[in-house]
């Protein structure tokens, strides 16, 4: 539910801003979070919020230009109820943003009849693809959470995202600095290109200068929906800084020089009544050393899954399973087969997801997660080369209000 700004009569009374509207909407997501190991070396019990949803407020503007064009803003500022501490917080003690405190998804736009251009940086098709694959969004069960990204075993791609910042491992949110277009429908049919140019002259940037650029292709008609995305991440002569390995700090990101890594997502659901049932499968290429910390030439990853969702009165169930394989692994040599390291990741992982969902109403819910991953690390066995697996499982109850 909306919550319009009301404008100052004043202003009100002239025809500028009479077609023009400001609003506010957003969601708070917090419960209680439990994590644990098979090695028992790593647990968690938390209050935490990002079990459901991002948590957030989006700020939106819309001015009515007339003969159907508009032209707008978004800005979705990401929040943390259970934290009050910054994700941009200075070793020195000091509170600093990088750009702007509005950590999402961030736009100008124009729209008409030739259909929509965002600039600024704009959620990516790719993550509609995600998003079409699965029932869990991009948080737990989702296999596109921060946690688990089924683009590769790698922890970053070389794309810059602020919510990919220490924990972007293997997904596509959004580019900074980049131009979105997204073409009018047509019986179901619409398209989508975006764009950010690359900028390797220097080898002293301090946030993402890779190219990317990424063709979406959709159709959404009745009870079916399908999500195509085909998107490519360049580095230039230089290295560029592409993620925030410490807080306030660029350091570079993990797509080497002259190096670059190609995306293909592919998401669809079908509605039953009550079911939906959704599918998706995804590939990662890439032709340079991606995993700085091992002798990889190249990245070679693939990604399936299929879900469900099933609504009986104010409950839905949900489930996802996925399984990710890589020849990407710190310590794995992609042309001998061979670990060489004592902490090597595991070439194949497994998530499974689960969830129910209590709706009291449109706005609020409350809500349960289990999420468990197999084989998210390894670690070298006795010197018969035994791999050992280690899993995760996640638990979290909580609850979502939007507004």
């Amino acid at each position: 539910m909306k919550k319009s700004l009301i404008a100052l009569a004043a202003l009100a009374a002239t025809a500028s801003f009479a077609q023009s509207s400001v609003s506010i909407t957003g969601v708070l997501d917090a419960g209680y979070k439990s994590t644990t190991h098979t090695d028992g070396t790593k647990k968690a019990n938390t209050v935490f919020n990002n079990g459901v949803s991002t948590s957030q407020f989006d700020f939106v503007g819309t001015t009515d230009l007339g003969g159907g064009l508009k032209a707008g803003f978004f800005m979705e500022l990401d929040v943390n109820p259970a934290n009050s501490s910054t994700l941009n917080q200075a070793s020195a003690g000091t509170t600093q943003f990088s750009g702007t405190p509005f950590t999402g998804q961030q736009v100008v736009s124009l729209e008409g009849n030739f259909g929509r251009v965002k600039v600024g940086s704009p959620d990516s098709s790719a993550l509609d693809a995600g998003l079409v694959a699965q029932p869990f969004g991009t948080a737990l069960g989702s296999g596109y959470s921060a946690g688990f990204g089924r683009l590769g075993t790698a922890t970053v791609s070389g794309i810059n995202q602020y919510v990919g910042g220490p924990n972007s491992g293997g997904r596509i949110i959004r580019s900074e600095k980049a131009v979105r277009y997204d073409t009018p429908a047509f019986s179901g049919f619409s398209g989508s290109f975006e764009y950010s140019a690359k900028n390797a002259n220097s080898s002293t940037y301090t946030s993402n200068n890779n190219g990317f650029q990424a063709l979406g292709l959709r159709y959404a008609n009745g009870p079916l929906t399908v999500q195509y995305s085909n998107a490519k991440a360049e580095a230039g002569a230089n290295q560029a800084a592409g993620s925030m390995t410490t807080w306030g700090t660029a350091a570079a990101g993990s797509l080497a020089a002259n190096a670059n890594v190609k995306y293909n997502l592919l998401g669809a659901n079908y509605n039953f009544g009550a079911t939906t049932v959704y599918a998706g499968y995804t590939t990662t290429k890439s032709n340079g050393q991606v995993d700085t910390g091992a002798t990889i030439t190249g990245e070679d990853s693939k990604s399936w899954n299929i879900g469900a969702k099933y609504t009986i009165g104010n409950i839905d169930l949900l489930a996802n399973y996925l399984e990710r394989k890589s020849n990407l692994a710190n310590g794995f040599n992609a042309d001998t087969g061979v670990y060489t390291s004592a902490n090597a990741l595991y070439p194949k992982a497994k998530l499974t997801g689960l969830g129910a969902n209590y709706n009291f109403s449109k706005t609020v819910l409350a809500y349960y997660r289990f999420e468990r991953v197999q084989n998210i690390a390894t670690v070298l066995g006795t010197a018969s080369g035994n791999n050992l697996s280690q899993d995760q499982t996640v638990n979290a109850v909580g609850m979502v209000v939007k507004f």
